[in-house]
């Protein structure tokens, strides 16, 4: 009997530590997705991104904009979500409308945000950007733009602005 015992006895005790180990790795993995959720899921709408050298018009509007694609306007370049896609020397010196760099850029996104919306994501694809433009860019160049992102299936476009103290 007491051989049995001591078996049984050393049964229980494994079950119970594999049990806490389990639960260890459980709680680990469910903070680790937690923590990326929070940290994917923390940006403010209101956080746009800006550059040292730009001076965003001002405006009486109250909305607040919208997490969305963002198409940065310099007095030098023109950046998708931060990355340079064509320079403004270039584009102006050109006839068109269309800027193929920038529509390049912007087909990808809408092939990206279309895929998302897909995969089951809840949020579908709604064709929204968000222009930065410098207040002494060109409205010929600020047209190009817009127009660009029409032919790119973003037809919802926003242009950041400065609120400014209603008087």
């Amino acid at each position: 009997m007491r051989l049995r015992s001591r078996f049984s006895e050393r049964r229980q005790g494994s079950s119970a530590v594999s049990t806490v180990l389990t639960l260890t790795s459980l709680v680990d993995l469910f903070t680790n997705l937690v923590l990326f959720l929070l940290y994917n899921f923390s940006g403010d709408a209101s956080a746009i991104p800006s550059a040292e050298r730009m001076k965003l018009p001002e405006s009486l509007a109250e909305l607040m904009p919208h997490t969305t694609l963002t198409i940065m306007i310099t007095q030098t370049d023109i950046a998708v979500d931060g990355r340079k896609v064509a320079e403004i020397g270039m584009i102006l010196r050109e006839d068109d409308l269309l800027i193929p760099a920038l529509k390049k850029e912007m087909d990808y996104a809408a092939e990206r945000g279309k895929y998302f919306a897909n995969a089951g994501t809840g949020k579908p694809f709604e064709g929204r950007v968000t222009i930065l433009g410098d207040r002494q860019i060109p409205f010929r160049l600020l047209e190009k733009v817009m127009y660009t992102c029409s032919q790119s299936e973003f037809s919802q476009i926003d242009l950041a602005v400065i609120q400014k103290e209603s008087t």
